[in-house]
């Protein structure tokens, strides 16, 4: 491998020869390398340690979360289920309004209904004695 001609001149200007300084500088990169490889291997256990710890404490915090929800489970099954049963129960039936109050007087807005028994609604039309033995008697609710 040809080098480039330095700024330094070379040997005949008494300055050290630049294949000389790149020998030094291979030298110093093996030293670094070999310290690098020492460091690395007193590591290695160190790390291990530490991984095989946090290894040892997960597993106990997931123990501790897995006793918590065995302790709790039957308590959230329970509320799912009484939430789920709510869902599907029909609405309460609505209040009734209180009895009007006697010695009030009864709101002229509002006609009573009248209801007629079917007794009383009168004889039926001759010309279709079928239809009214098919025909459910008509009632009519009150108002309120």
């Amino acid at each position: 491998m040809d080098l480039p001609p330095t700024p330094y001149g070379g040997a005949e200007s008494g300055e050290p020869d630049l294949s000389g300084w790149l020998a030094e500088v291979e030298g110093r990169l093996t030293a670094i390398d070999a310290r690098l490889a020492s460091l690395e291997s007193s590591l290695r256990p160190a790390v291990a340690e530490e991984v095989h710890a946090a290894t040892a404490e997960l597993r106990r915090a997931i123990s501790e979360l897995g006793r918590r929800l065995v302790q709790d489970l039957p308590h959230e099954l329970r509320r799912h289920r009484d939430a789920i049963v709510a869902e599907l129960r029909p609405p309460p039936p609505p209040v009734e309004p209180p009895p009007p109050d006697l010695e009030s007087p009864p709101d002229l807005d509002e006609a009573p209904a009248v209801v007629t028994p079917p007794w009383e609604s009168g004889p039926e039309p001759a010309d279709a004695p079928d239809a009214a033995r098919r025909r459910a008697p008509r009632r009519r609710r009150r108002a309120g």
